[in-house]
């Protein structure tokens, strides 16, 4: 049943062909079930699994060790976040491959030698950086966009504002060539500019070779799509496949929407300030203003009692945190960078 069992002398070989690096926190019976999956699905590849475990305080490690006894445990002994805990994992797995994979998952039949044995087809004429394939909910097999083209920044957020809403309106045109269609696209192998943390593949010879470990001032969320950002500037290439799947059940260690939505927003708004200079940066602060208060004036207009509180709501992040970011990430050079965190005291 065990990993143990069925792997020991794939596990104890110091030739491991993919190290499978999961983040785990307060998830302990999907984590089981993530790590069953691997070893169902895993026949004639030589892997290792590495959980790095953000003090969950639980049965997480117990069942782990009864259950897989040779998965390699490490303790961060705190809530390390996505990205550092990443790449402590990372530091401490040998193989060849490193594939990132959230604990709420399952993966397919041979899912993960499908992946490499793609990356390797890909590298024979590409730069590969990041390797990526599709995701459907554990729940009703819908699909979950995690990858795609085009990073946020100033264009997303002048697409918000209502005179392009109104441009966009007035001038659509319909099956409009150029425009990114997921549910189309996640069927099909292309080149992608950003992909999910929820699996993830890259070859460690690159990783290290570039510099490529995950940003830690990121505690949850836009992580990967910074590391995407700087993969490609770095002058490869993302790469989405189509011939494997995995299913995830989203944001599972996450108690709370609001908790959840509000710390993506505040991630992103980091983001903004790791791909733009200061000038940049500070003019989507304006574009987003304005944005605020014509939408303001739309939605009062209108008594969308609903939507405007949302709105207040986004407003009050930015207030907070938008111009943290940059002051606190980018102008102050410390040793302690403390994380970006959402915290619900604070807003008001």
């Amino acid at each position: 049943m065990g990993l143990k069992s069925r792997n020991t002398n794939k596990m104890t070989n110091s030739n491991i062909a993919i190290s499978i690096i999961i983040v785990n926190y307060k998830t302990p019976q999907l984590l089981l079930e993530c790590v069953r999956s691997i070893v169902d699905t895993t026949k004639e590849l030589s892997y290792e699994i590495v959980i790095v475990d953000n003090n969950s305080e639980d049965e997480s490690e117990i069942l782990i060790a009864t259950n897989f006894p040779i998965v390699k445990w490490i303790n961060s002994g705190y809530n390390a976040g996505f990205a550092r805990a990443n790449n402590l994992g990372i530091k401490k797995s040998t193989g060849e491959f490193i594939f990132l994979l959230n604990p709420d998952t399952l993966l397919s039949n041979d899912y993960l030698a499908k992946m490499i044995n793609y990356h390797e087809l890909l590298s024979k004429t590409e730069k590969v950086g990041l390797l990526t394939a599709r995701i459907l909910s554990s729940v009703d097999n819908s699909l979950l966009v995690g990858s795609g083209i085009g990073f946020a920044g100033i264009k997303k957020e002048w697409k918000k504002n209502p005179l392009s809403l109104k441009w966009q309106q007035i001038f659509k045109r319909k099956n409009k060539e150029g425009v990114y269609h997921a549910e189309t696209m996640h069927f099909k192998n292309h080149e992608v500019d950003f992909v999910s943390g929820a699996c993830a593949l890259i070859k460690r010879a690159t990783l290290e070779s570039l510099n490529l470990y995950m940003d830690e001032d990121f505690f949850l969320y836009w992580e990967d799509v910074e590391w995407s950002y700087r993969i490609k500037k770095m002058g490869l290439k993302n790469f989405f496949f189509a011939g494997a799947e995995i299913f995830h059940v989203n944001s599972a260690s996450t108690s709370s929407l609001i908790h959840r939505n509000a710390q993506v927003r505040i991630s992103e708004f980091l983001f903004y300030s790791k791909r733009y200079d200061k000038l940049s940066f500070h003019l989507v602060g304006i574009l987003m203003r304005f944005n605020y208060f014509l939408t303001s004036l739309l939605l009062k207009r209108s008594k969308d009692e609903a939507s405007l509180a949302e709105l207040n709501f986004d407003k009050l992040l930015f207030k907070q945190y938008f111009y943290q970011a940059y002051e606190q990430y980018c102008e102050k050079n410390k040793n302690e960078r403390p994380y970006l965190k959402y915290v619900e005291e604070t807003i008001k």
